[in-house]
């Protein structure tokens, strides 16, 4: 797993009461730094190059059964984005400045300021391909998918953009199997911002006779029907098999990956 990648877990919640004015530094328990495996991404701030303010990380959405990042969304304004703006860029185009505990975006505030607007009521608009690529252009980067405007796909290997979603809203949604048998919920997702992937999806089973947070691929899940919940082609038992993410110390701020097959330990 990379040193600096980014971890959300399910304490991850916004209230009203809570909100700050995005001028003001929120005091953190924890430091994000390239030695930092987890933070709460929600809620950092995000500056450009010349040192001025852009906004605040709200939510990112993203493509799990290709197990890509597609948006960071950006509010700015207001407080916390009510009564403010909301701005997507590609999560690639950012940046860890670990002196100064922020995110970096290479824009010009003249020009992030005259980027589009998302709308967070277009839900239809998370998964359009055109969409989410003149984003990425916009910010100077390529989009990592096939869109229209490169043609004819001359390589099979670029995938399609497939369903895209809050990953606050992933979080917490019921994983099946094939069968219809419960597997548990998405308890945690690990994710590495700058290369823009879903590096593991933790299936928390506390819930079931176990009480286990067994670490899965993205790419193994896919979705419902509806959208509502994940799909694993697996049983609870040969889940069981997978490695488990075991918390050290209170602070969750590394995990053990603990393998049923090996004994052995791995801490981050």
């Amino acid at each position: 797993m990379k040193l600096n990648s980014i971890f959300i877990t399910g304490a991850l919640a916004l209230s009203c009461g809570s909100l700050q004015a995005l001028d003001t530094a929120a005091p953190r328990a924890d430091k994000m730094n390239p030695q930092q495996s987890f933070t709460e991404l929600a809620g950092i701030q995000v500056w450009n190059l010349q040192d001025e303010l852009l906004g605040r990380i709200k939510f990112v959405t993203a493509d799990l059964e290709n197990a890509q990042l597609v948006e960071v969304v950006i509010a700015s304004g207001g407080f916390f984005g009510l009564g403010g703006k909301l701005t997507s860029a590609p999560p690639r185009a950012f940046k860890l400045d670990e002196s100064k505990q922020v995110m970096r975006l290479d824009v010009s505030k003249a020009r992030f300021e005259a980027a589009p607007v998302f709308k967070t009521s277009n839900v239809a608009a998370y998964s359009q391909a055109a969409r989410v690529a003149a984003v990425s252009r916009y910010y100077g980067q390529q989009p990592w998918f096939h869109s229209d405007a490169q043609g004819s796909l001359k390589n099979a290997r670029i995938p399609h953009l497939g369903h895209v979603e809050r990953t606050d809203h992933i979080m917490g949604m019921q994983i099946k199997n094939t069968n219809g048998q419960y597997l548990g919920r998405v308890g945690s997702l690990m994710m590495d911002l700058p290369t823009g992937q879903i590096v593991h999806v933790v299936d928390e089973t506390a819930a079931m006779a176990g009480n286990g947070r067994y670490i899965i691929q993205a790419r193994a899940l896919r979705y419902n029907a509806k959208h509502s919940g994940l799909v694993l082609d697996k049983s609870y038992a040969s889940l069981k098999k997978e490695p488990r993410l075991k918390w050290v110390g209170d602070s969750r701020q590394s995990f053990r990956k603990e393998s049923t097959v090996n004994s052995k330990a791995q801490t981050n």
